[in-house]
């Protein structure tokens, strides 16, 4: 009589690998243009790692020209006994283009450094502001620690 171990592990990491691949297409799915509610990007608590995020409070932003909607937003990073205030805003653009465009400028006026991102462009400014773009979709986010701000980034559904 055979083992069914093997068996049982390869279809166990074959689930596994599927639900990893799921989390992976959220993030990278095409967002040229995004469909949704920026609202949904925004959810009550996201993490990464050991560091958790939850949100403060979220609204409507009309400063941003040309973008379809947009929002600022408010979370606390919380981690090992530490909690640090981590504010942003989203911003939902016609087309990819569109976005690229406003993160240039804001690399332009910053005095940023601008670089290539798999779905888009990572803007680092002189005064700790990260920004990127995912398709249509830009964020914009300032830390007190320059860490916090690159957790929130690889948290984020965006």
């Amino acid at each position: 009589m055979k083992s069914i171990f093997p068996v049982a592990l390869i279809f166990f990491m074959l689930v596994l690998g599927c639900g990893q691949m799921s989390n992976i297409a959220k993030k990278s799915a095409s967002k040229n243009p995004y469909p949704g509610k920026l609202s949904d990007l925004l959810p009550e608590e996201l993490s990464s790692g050991m560091i958790k995020f939850k949100l403060v409070g979220s609204v409507d932003n009309k400063t941003f020209p040309g973008a379809t909607e947009a929002k600022s937003f408010t979370y606390m990073q919380q981690g090992a006994g530490v909690e640090i205030k981590v504010d942003g805003a989203l911003a939902n653009y016609p087309t990819a283009a569109d976005a690229n465009a406003v993160i240039a400028d804001i690399a332009k006026t910053n005095s940023g450094t601008l670089s290539k991102k798999s779905d888009g462009q990572r803007l680092t400014a002189s005064d700790g502001s990260v920004a990127w773009t995912n398709g249509s979709l830009l964020c914009i986010e300032k830390a007190g620690v320059a860490k916090a701000a690159t957790n929130f980034e690889e948290a984020a559904l965006f």
